[in-house]
């Protein structure tokens, strides 16, 4: 998906790749909403070897992106109920947007490790290469 932006951080982003070679899948199931494996990841990175949790308890910064993304959702539920149904009342908002970040909570779980992972690693063109540099 995407592949014109190959090399950019948007990339792995949306396809839940390596930050750091965009080949190797962060995700152990590219299925979202499978809640048994949904916020499972490998531990290490299958073609570069990059290793995705820096720290133990790296991914608590990822509890900061999740938040932001879940207000994000619940302005874009707001405003399309008030768009859609200007005479709606509070209980309808409130149903609405619970409704809205229940329902995405996977989406946004995964979305926000990958992104928080991204803020730390660039891409390297040369990643793949220098794994195989190191094994001969």
């Amino acid at each position: 998906m995407f592949p014109n932006l190959k090399g950019k951080r948007l990339y792995s982003i949306l396809n839940s790749k390596c930050p750091r070679c965009h080949e190797g899948d962060f995700h152990l199931t590219k299925k979202t909403y499978d809640l048994k494996n949904f916020g499972k990841n490998h531990e290490r990175c299958s073609e570069c070897d990059y290793r995705f949790e820096k720290e133990p308890g790296f991914f608590y910064g990822a509890m900061y992106v999740s938040y932001g993304l879940s207000i994000a959702v619940s302005v874009a539920v707001g405003v399309a109920i008030l768009v859609l149904y200007p005479s709606a009342s509070y209980k309808v908002y409130l149903a609405a947007i619970l409704g809205g970040i229940v329902g995405l909570m996977p989406v946004t779980f995964r979305l926000s490790r990958v992104i928080w992972m991204n803020l730390f690693q660039h891409f390297d063109a040369n990643a793949l290469q220098n794994k195989s540099d190191k094994t001969i």
